[in-house]
């Protein structure tokens, strides 16, 4: 998502790639200086209400994690006040895994400009992630411990537990739009065999050398190959982390060493698979390069040669003349690196996007399939929205948020096109007569929703094979394009509306759209790429006294707590090297702890009291989100009486789980938030998210951008 980075914005020359815009707690058996001493601490089946993730402050020393208190939920009581043994008659309703920006990145493509993200003090941040080479095994921990959560942790009123209906997908499955990513992706929903691992021996094409000896890696080309790897560069770049070879701030942080991790991160393994379906929402990354640019032929030539740029540079048109480019980057290796290609770096359209979630494991093409006929008719095949029925009473609704226009500095936020907006209000018109409940799933937040750029904005589509996969394939006129003011005031006018379930600003985030007298939530969620790693549990139960409760469990994924210190990484298994990822995440250097509330810049953030950055406050984590029932049906209860008036009473839930002891700083400051069970906050965590970074990708010619900074996430 990208964000000025207020008065602090800085000129600077990006490369460009040419007619191409790419444009506190107790830790367990850890110290800050040190890797563990004993056994590390076992995740897997035990949600943050049994315990969590805790570190210490990892800004000037690199910190392993260990274990603290869980935490119970904290009932929310914003909307509407509880009424009493509302967990006695309690029913579920719908019981879901939200699962939000993986960001499974080839971390070794061509078309990536880590060489933006050079400062890792955090002027820039995002174009590369020191764990970014572990986020596929971060992916299948995560989809492991869905897998343990088959039976709600909630219980209705007759001590039975729901059963896991499906997983939502809230967007940036992939981190640069390609085909390879996407696989990757697709693998780790389905489960098989995972190949993390990028480059062939194939040199045909027109910026590689005719020479595979002055392709750094050719003769094992599954071997890391990048800007972590020092080897890799003739001159070595201490703004990244090489764990080989440790220099730069993270030698002064005493990050470890962990000689070949990256080529044993390479390596394949094989993926669980989510147990239940996965529906799955267009997100920037997935359909923008670098989640920014409407990709374009440049783009895509890049992404799929030899030529990998190191440094900002000025440079001739070699849209016109590969040639040119491709003998100016064997001269200045300083300033290039000459990688083995791969023809399934090729950038995805959203047909094609689409397509390949065509698959025999799930026949609705994770949701694409389910796009209104009439809708993919009109758009081309290029709709991305779709609504269904999940189970009886319920409606999802998934947008697609993507402003496909795809404008540097702009697009990383989104937007809802006006054929997009009118089929929404029918959908919502139609579920508000028959009296569904609805969901609301995209991978922006209202917050984010801002970019203000037309779809025809992006390139062209040409006749034949078409070599812009960005192009607007819509041949309807995207505007008005609308905000998230419109989507807000939409949804309100429709009180069956109960819940807008997004991502994309990788922070917890749970707050309240509209008023008291008519609102619905807004959850937000953090993202699997970068801290906390975690992802959530929803569950709509219905009270049965005319109020419903949305239940969110927040879930670390399923490797060790603690992860291995300095050591040999060849020998590490797979749930450590999940567990290290995790541990980078935790340390990454590029944004300090607790800065999301002060910088994240969207609207409402900077009011937000105590915000600990993106791990997000106490009420914003395991929460009890009230809300009346909007049906017509809660009229009556059950037996046809007439639900309990409401009460200011306090109803602590004894049914529900969590080992949290003690009280909570948050509980209780604000008078529509009650603890349930009495859980204990823990420690701060610290703000390691990913924020993405202005890139503009401007044809094939490399050239000096003075473009301010913009911090890019999402």
């Amino acid at each position: 998502m990208v964000r000025p980075l207020g008065t602090k914005a800085t000129a600077t020359g990006l490369a460009t790639l040419a007619a191409f815009a790419v444009a506190g707690s107790a830790i367990a058996d850890s110290d800050h200086h040190h890797g563990p001493t004993a056994r590390a601490a076992d995740t897997s089946g035990r949600s943050t209400l049994d315990q969590r993730l805790v570190g210490p402050d990892p800004a000037t020393s690199f910190s392993f994690l260990g274990l603290g208190p869980g935490e119970n939920y904290l009932l929310r009581e914003d909307i509407v006040k509880a009424r009493p043994r509302r967990a006695d008659r309690r029913r579920s309703l719908v019981y879901l895994a939200q699962l939000s920006d993986f960001q499974v990145s080839d971390e070794e493509s061509p078309a990536r400009v880590e060489f933006a993200d050079r400062d890792p003090s955090g002027t820039a941040t995002s174009a590369w992630r020191p764990q970014e080479s572990l986020v596929a095994h971060q992916v299948e921990q995560t989809i492991r411990q869905v897998n343990e959560f088959l039976d709600s942790p909630v219980t209705q009123g007759d001590g039975a537990r729901a059963r896991l209906l499906n997983a939502v997908v809230t967007g940036d499955q992939a981190d640069n739009q390609q085909l390879n990513e996407t696989r990757v992706v697709l693998g780790l929903l389905e489960g098989g065999t995972i190949d993390p691992a990028s480059g062939t021996q194939d040199l045909q094409h027109p910026l590689c050398p005719p020479d595979g000896a002055l392709v750094r890696d050719f003769a094992d080309p599954r071997r890391y190959t990048g800007v972590q790897d020092y080897t890799d560069m003739l001159v070595p770049d201490p703004y990244f982390y090489d764990p080989a070879d440790v220099r730069g701030v993270y030698a002064d942080r005493d990050w470890p060493a962990y000689p070949g991790l990256l080529d044993k991160a390479q390596e394949q393994f094989a993926a669980d698979g989510l147990q239940v379906p996965s529906y799955v929402a267009f997100g920037n990354h997935d359909a923008l390069a670098q989640g920014n640019q409407a990709a374009n032929v440049g783009i895509d030539l890049i992404a799929t040669g030899c030529v990998k740029p190191l440094a900002s540079l000025g440079g001739e048109d070699a849209a016109r003349d590969p040639q040119a480019l491709l003998t100016r980057a064997l001269a200045e290796r300083d300033k290039f690196m000459i990688v083995p290609r791969d023809p399934a770096r090729q950038l995805l359209g959203k047909v094609e996007y689409k397509e390949l979630h065509r698959t025999e494991r799930q026949g609705d093409a994770h949701g694409f399939g389910l796009v209104d006929p009439d809708e993919q008719e009109a758009s081309a095949g290029g709709a991305g929205y779709y609504s269904f029925e999940p189970t009886d009473g319920v409606r999802y609704i998934v947008l697609d948020t993507v402003s496909e226009g795809g404008v540097t500095g702009d697009s990383s936020n989104g937007n809802i096109d006006d054929p997009q907006f009118a089929w929404l209000q029918e959908e919502l018109e139609d579920a508000q007569r028959r009296d569904e409940l609805i969901l609301v799933f995209g991978h922006h937040s209202t917050g984010s929703l801002t970019a203000n750029v037309p779809d025809e904005t992006a390139p062209p589509c040409l006749a034949g094979e078409d070599p812009n996969p960005g192009c607007d394939r819509d041949p309807r006129a995207s505007t008005p394009i609308h905000d998230g003011a419109d989507l807000e005031a939409l949804l309100l006018r429709f009180d069956n509306v109960i819940a807008l379930v997004a991502g994309h600003s990788h922070e917890n985030r749970v707050g309240l759209l509209g008023t008291k007298e008519r609102g619905l939530w807004e959850i937000k969620s953090p993202a699997v790429v970068d801290w906390p790693t975690q992802h959530r549990l929803i569950e709509v139960m219905d009270n049965r006294d005319g109020t419903l409760s949305i239940f969110g469990t927040m879930l670390d994924h399923a490797a060790p707590a603690t992860a291995p210190g300095a050591s040999d990484a060849a020998t590490f298994s797979f749930d450590q090297l999940g567990s290290l990822g995790r541990t980078l995440a935790y340390n990454d250097p590029q944004v300090g702890p607790g800065d999301v509330g002060e910088n994240s810049g969207e609207p409402g953030d900077q009011e937000d009291a105590g915000a600990t950055g993106p791990a997000g406050r106490r009420l914003d984590r395991n929460v009890e989100l009230l809300l009346r029932d909007p049906r017509a049906r809660a009229a009556t209860d059950e037996d046809g009486a007439t639900p309990e008036p409401s009460t200011p009473e306090e109803d602590s839930d004894p049914q529900v789980t969590g080992s949290g002891p003690g009280g909570d700083e948050e509980a209780g400051a604000d008078p529509a938030v009650t603890a349930i069970g009495g859980a204990e906050g823990g420690s701060s965590l610290p703000f390691t998210g990913s924020d993405l970074l202005l890139v503009a990708l401007a044809g094939l010619a490399l050239v000096a951008a003075g473009t301010g900074l913009r911090r890019l996430r999402g």
